[in-house]
C-alpha cells in the first residue's frame, strides 16, 4: 500500500521535533491535573467532609475528563491545521510542492491527515488517564471506544475548516485567526442566533394577543435549532448524557430552545457526526479548489481574454 508523501514527510517531521513531545506532555498533564482533581474532590473530599462516598459521582468524573479532553481537542486541531498551506507558502516551497506529481487533493489529505494522526496519538496517549473511572466501574469499553471515535470525527471536522482557511489566506496569522473564529461561531455562534430567533418568536407572539390572554409558553426556535447539530460541543454534550444518563438533561436542554422530533433528539450523536463529516468534505473539497495552480491560470487567461 502506497503512503501518502506528504504524508509520511509530515509524520516523519512532526515526530522527530521536540514541540510533539512538548504537546503530548501539556495535553495529558492538563488532563490529568483536572481528572486528579475531580477524582479527589469526589471521593477524598466527600468522606472527610460528609463522611460518605457517593460511587455513583464516579459517572461526573468521566463526563469532566472527557468534557477537559474534547475542549483540549477544540483548543489545539486549530493551531495544528491552520498553519499547514500557508506555512508551506510562507517558506516558499508550496509551488515546488505544486509541481510535484501529486494533485491539490492528495496533498490536502497528507497535510490533514498528518494533523488527525498527532490528534489521534493524544488521544491514545490519554488513554490511562480516563481509565480512573474503570478502577470503580460505571462506563463500559464501548463507551469509551464511542468517545474516540467522536475525538476523531471531531478533529477532523476542525481539521478541515483549519486547511480551508489554510489554503484561503496567505499568512498563517489570519488563517489560525478566522479558524478560531470559526469555531468560535460553532460553539457559541450557533447558541446566540438560536436564542435571538427564539426571544424574537416569542415576542412576536406577545405581541399578537391581549396581554390578559397571552400565556407564556416555552420559547420555541422553530426548525433553526437544528442548527446546533454543526455545533461540537452539543454532539459531545449527546454523547455524554447518553453514556451517564437516560438523556433526558440533553432532551431538556434542547427543549429551552424549541420542540423536535423524538427520533432526532434520540439519534442526535449519530445525525451531527453524519453532517459534520458531510461538512468535512466539503471544506476539504473547496480547500483543493483553491490550491489548484490550474484554476488560477485559467483565470489569468479569462482576464486576458476580456482585455
Amino acid at each position: 500500500m502506497k503512503i501518502n508523501p506528504v504524508y509520511k514527510k509530515e509524520l516523519k517531521i512532526g515526530v522527530r521535533t521536540i514541540k510533539t513531545a512538548l504537546i503530548i506532555l501539556g495535553y495529558n498533564g492538563l488532563l490529568a491535573l483536572f481528572g486528579l482533581f475531580a477524582f479527589y474532590a469526589t471521593f477524598q473530599y466527600g468522606s472527610r467532609y460528609g463522611g460518605t462516598i457517593n460511587y455513583a459521582k464516579v459517572l461526573e468524573l468521566y463526563a469532566i475528563i472527557a468534557a477537559v479532553e474534547f475542549g483540549l481537542v477544540l483548543f489545539t486541531v486549530p493551531a495544528l491545521t491552520a498553519g499547514s498551506i500557508s506555512g508551506e507558502r510562507e517558506k516558499q516551497t508550496l509551488d515546488i510542492l505544486l509541481t510535484s506529481k501529486l494533485t491539490p487533493l492528495q496533498i490536502i489529505f497528507g497535510k490533514l491527515a498528518s494533523s488527525i494522526s498527532i490528534m489521534i496519538l493524544l488521544a491514545f496517549s490519554s488513554l490511562p488517564i480516563i481509565s480512573l473511572v474503570f478502577s470503580i466501574g460505571g462506563v463500559t469499553f464501548f463507551d469509551l471506544l464511542k468517545f474516540m471515535v467522536l475525538i476523531i470525527i471531531t478533529a477532523i471536522y476542525i481539521g478541515s475548516i483549519g486547511i480551508f482557511f489554510s489554503c484561503l489566506f496567505k499568512k498563517t496569522t489570519a488563517a489560525t485567526v478566522s479558524t478560531y473564529g470559526a469555531l468560535l461561531f460553532l460553539v457559541l455562534g450557533t447558541f446566540f442566533i438560536l436564542a435571538a430567533i427564539a426571544i424574537l418568536k416569542d415576542m412576536k407572539a406577545a405581541a399578537l394577543v391581549t396581554e390578559s390572554d397571552y400565556i407564556r409558553q416555552s420559547r420555541d426556535a422553530g426548525y433553526w435549532i437544528l442548527i446546533l447539530l454543526i455545533n461540537p460541543a452539543i454532539t459531545c454534550f449527546s454523547m455524554i448524557e447518553d453514556q451517564i444518563g437516560t438523556g433526558s438533561r440533553f432532551v431538556s436542554f434542547l427543549r429551552e430552545f424549541g420542540v423536535t422530533s423524538n427520533w432526532i433528539e434520540n439519534n442526535w450523536f449519530l445525525i451531527s457526526a453524519a453532517i459534520q463529516g458531510i461538512l468535512s468534505i466539503i471544506f476539504i473539497y473547496f480547500s483543493s479548489r483553491l490550491l489548484n495552480p490550474l484554476k488560477e491560470g485559467r483565470n489569468r487567461f479569462k482576464r486576458n481574454d476580456k482585455k
